[in-house]
């Protein structure tokens, strides 16, 4: 009999987690709260508990005799995966680990304790917070347990603050939210493999994000623009900071900022990035970093290749400036998959379907990869992606005009 892999979520991020794990031979079950969740379809077993369901997780994974356990591309199932590790003897994280990683107010605690470099923060408890910290600055208001960026604001003043609080706290699984320093800076990701304590291999990518007041992600481009050095600065303090945290093997996400001091470590899992990152890392380095999370979460072994440069490639997250029907140039759509440098582009969602304003990553409408001769190449031929897509969302007064008839 086939090993059983259980997947927490089973949303778009989580589809090539399950199609790796099927080509690698794995019996596949799911589980999450939305019925109609895209990955459900690709599994072999479905169950409809939400993911952050400890007890009913573990249930179905005990009867289910699975032979590991993953939360990709989310924060959200990290810990119950955690948990369910431990209690089955499975690889894993450590429990504590997961559970300071994954919340936001915490993880800042820990890593000021620690002295490892990230913004300061203050947890706005009863929803607000001392009006005399706004003094010219911009902050961040986040929920303190999220992912996908939902709910996160840049603020400058007090009374932005108060208007953006509710909605951030709605977002987190805790109901906190925090309000955090905004450092001025290039953001960046580190996705990778840990190996005894070592990153064994990775990938550092530039990372784009929407226009403020917003910060989701839009895409990631490599290879980085960030000098050999503060690349090397960043694998030390991933490698410090997960050492610490005993964390020792597996697969990590993390997200930071560069300055001309130096780098600030803003988010750090233990999982699988989201946003596309596999599809970037196995464009760019030609191994299948979701094959390989699979096999580690079931105990199998699997080649982890010597580190390289990788190729000019980007992902880009498409997605809609504002809220309408969503639309796009059909035919510079067929011609775009034509091209040579085009190496993939897809629609989660057919042209007039109605979009909201893209401020998560639960917005998006589709994704490109791109490829480039090299960094400078690559930068253009986004930009010629993205005007010759003319991806939009168009409003019911001016589809009634005559206008964008795409």
């Amino acid at each position: 009999m086939s090993k059983t892999l259980l997947v927490l979520g089973a949303g778009v991020y989580q589809i090539p987690a399950i199609e790796a794990a099927k080509r690698l031979g794995y019996r596949v079950i799911t589980t999450c709260n939305v019925s109609d969740s895209p990955a459900h379809a690709l599994a072999d077993q479905t169950f409809a508990v939400d993911t952050t369901d400890v007890e009913g997780v573990t249930t179905i994974a005990k009867r289910q005799q699975i032979s590991g356990v993953i939360a990709p591309c989310t924060d959200v199932g990290v810990v119950t995966a955690a948990h369910v590790a431990d209690r089955l003897c499975l690889p894993g994280p450590p429990l504590v680990a997961a559970t300071i990683l994954t919340r936001k107010y915490q993880f800042r605690e820990w890593a000021r304790q620690a002295r490892f470099p990230c913004p300061r923060c203050v947890l706005a408890r009863g929803g607000d917070v001392p009006a005399a910290l706004f003094d010219g600055r911009r902050w961040l208001v986040k929920p303190n347990r999220s992912s996908g960026s939902k709910g996160v604001f840049i603020v400058s003043t007090h009374q932005e603050f108060l208007a953006r609080v509710s909605e951030s706290r709605g977002f987190s699984l805790d109901g906190l939210a925090l309000l955090e320093e905004f450092i001025d800076g290039t953001q960046h990701t580190c996705e990778g493999i840990l190996k005894s304590g070592r990153i064994a291999v990775a990938l550092i990518t530039d990372r784009d994000t929407a226009p403020p007041p917003y910060t989701a992600t839009t895409g990631h481009r490599v290879p980085t623009r960030l000098p050999k050095s503060t690349q090397r600065s960043a694998f030390r303090m991933i490698e410090q900071a997960l050492c610490r945290l005993g964390v020792g093997s597996g697969p990590f996400d993390c997200d930071f900022v560069a300055t001309s001091g130096g780098i600030a470590l803003l988010e750090l899992t233990p999982r699988l990035g989201g946003n596309s990152l596999s599809k970037l890392f196995r464009a760019a380095l030609s191994f299948d970093l979701t094959a390989y999370a699979v096999a580690y979460a079931c105990g199998d072994p699997y080649p982890i290749p010597e580190s390289s440069q990788p190729r000019s490639v980007s992902v880009i997250i498409l997605r809609a400036e504002e809220t309408g029907r969503l639309m796009w140039n059909s035919a510079e759509a067929h011609a775009l998959r034509h091209e040579p440098w085009v190496e993939d582009l897809i629609f989660d969602l057919e042209r007039g379907a109605f979009v909201e304003r893209f401020t998560n990553g639960r917005q998006r409408v589709g994704e490109a990869l791109v490829a480039g001769t090299g960094r400078g190449d690559l930068d253009k031929r986004v930009a010629e992606l993205t005007r010759r897509l003319a991806l939009h969302a168009e409003s019911t007064a001016t589809r009634h005009s005559g206008t964008g008839t795409y």
